[in-house]
Formats: structure tokens, sequence, C-alpha cells
């Protein structure tokens, strides 16, 4: 894994959806430092499936969160995001790279509009 994602003091995780602060699975991250709010480089865009927020490749910039979280704890987050979700590394804003979960299958679901899960307003 590149350094950017990875490194000493653990891991760096982009979340997009129910895993940020205030969302139904955010206990998941329990073990995990918030870093900051940022969003993705402009080269993606959500699906819902099932309810959930998906990122696949696209044309926005996503609004998320950015958590630090220990290597270790990727095995249960890659369990509990399940087959349709795929850890991999991406590019933020300013060209900082970390993980986060992607669609295993890009056109899964339906196209989400917004470039933020809930919609601000909703």
């Amino acid at each position: 894994m590149a350094e950017g994602a990875r490194d000493r003091e653990g891991c760096l995780l982009f979340v997009y959806g129910s895993l940020k602060r205030g969302q139904s699975n955010h206990h998941q991250l329990a073990a995990g430092q918030f870093v900051s709010t940022t969003r993705t480089a402009p080269r993606f865009a959500l699906r819902v499936i099932s309810g959930y927020p998906a990122l696949v490749a696209g044309k926005s910039a996503i609004l998320g969160e950015l958590y630090r979280i220990a290597a270790g704890a990727l095995p249960a987050l890659d369990e509990f995001e399940g087959s349709a979700y795929v850890r991999k590394q991406i590019e933020l804003a300013g060209s900082e790279l970390a993980l986060a979960y992607l669609a295993r299958v890009p056109d899964a679901g339906v196209p989400y509009l917004a470039d933020e899960w809930p919609a601000a307003g909703a």
C-alpha cells in the first residue's frame, strides 16, 4: 500500500455514508480518530445500493470525512462492508491519498445525484 494511505500512525480512511458522524453505522469507527471533513478529487460519483451510498468513478468531488484508523481494524471493516464493496486507495482533494470503500460493481444500484450523502437539507 502506498505511503500516503498507510503510515506508522495507521491508515487514512475516507468515509462518505453511514460511517460518518451522526449516521447509523458510525459506531463501526469507534477506534478511529476523526481528522477532517474533506472531498475526493473530482473523479467520483455516488450510487445507492440497498439504501446506502456507494462510491464509483465519476466526475464529482464527493464530500465526506477522513479518519485515522489502525491497520489492524481494516479486516473488521472489510467484513462489515461486505461483498458489495471493495477497499481501494483513492485520491482526495489536494492530492492526499486515503483508503475508501467503493462499489464492487460500478453500475450497481441507482445514481445518486448529490455530492454528499445524505444530501444537505435531507
